[in-house]
């Protein structure tokens, strides 16, 4: 009878491993199929909250029910017209995006031009040609830069209600930027101060980034810069390692806010 059993044994606890070996194998299975499920699910998700933002709601009934015929390969929908409502969709929510962002453009230029309309007339504004708007903080003993120069800088910068979308103080570090690459605020303005200087400047919106705006800037905005200038260094001498990107601000992780109305 040993010599039976102990091959009987040794064939159930194969068998036992393998059946162990599958059960783990679609336990896997399950969990990943079920994580492919729901990271669809939390994609749809996000899009039918962004559609419906605009105006545009989603049937989650018939989404399921689409979702399921194309699964198990029903075509109640030839591909013709399933691209066609598709393509109408997303043509009536550029619309709706195109409209918002044109109330907003709107909006933001208006409450601009009249925070710059009242801040032109504050005691210490000078306002010059180009409509660019300053006031001295800290006048400095140094040289003046050149637009071909290098600078460093501290500075603020913040939207007309306050909010402050980048403090170069927090890191502690001042920035060097090549003078002809920054916005037309910046250029202008940094060739007013003396080194040593702090200057406060309030620029129009196309004097900084447009109508388009860039980052979260929203176009249309007019931004206020308080900035020291440091050092300023004649091309050639201090080039090397100077941001050469367009304007100031536009690398940075900006915060903003849709509404700039000053408080």
């Amino acid at each position: 009878m040993k010599l039976i059993i102990k091959p009987l044994l040794v064939s159930l606890a194969v068998s036992a491993c393998f059946s162990a070996g599958a059960q783990a194998e679609q336990q896997d299975l399950a969990k990943e199929s079920y994580a492919i499920g729901a990271s669809m699910g939390k994609y749809l998700t996000g899009q039918m909250a962004s559609q419906k933002e605009f105006g545009l709601d989603v049937d989650l009934e018939s989404l399921i029910a689409g979702f399921n015929d194309a699964v198990n390969g029903v075509e109640k929908m030839d591909n013709d017209t399933l691209v066609g409502v598709l393509n109408a969709r997303a043509q009536l929510l550029n619309t709706r995006q195109d409209e918002r962002q044109a109330a907003l453009l709107k909006q933001l230029s208006e409450e601009s031009r009249d925070y710059l309309a009242t801040n032109r007339d504050k005691p210490g504004v000078t306002v010059t040609e180009s409509g660019l708007q300053y006031e001295v903080l800290v006048k400095g003993e140094g040289v003046k830069p050149a637009r071909e120069d290098a600078v460093t800088v501290h500075y603020k910068g913040s939207f007309i209600n306050g909010n402050v979308f980048q403090d170069t103080h927090e890191s502690g570090e001042p920035q060097r930027v090549a003078l002809i690459n920054s916005i037309a605020g910046w250029e202008e303005g940094l060739q007013l101060m003396p080194v040593g200087s702090t200057y406060r400047f309030t620029i129009p919106a196309e004097l900084a980034y447009g109508q388009e705006g860039m980052g979260a800037i929203p176009g249309g905005s007019a931004v206020i810069f308080e900035i020291e200038l440091i050092e300023t260094k004649k091309p050639g001498q201090a080039h090397e390692g100077v941001d050469m990107g367009k304007g100031m601000g536009m690398s940075m992780g900006i915060v903003t806010s849709p509404t700039l109305t000053h408080q």
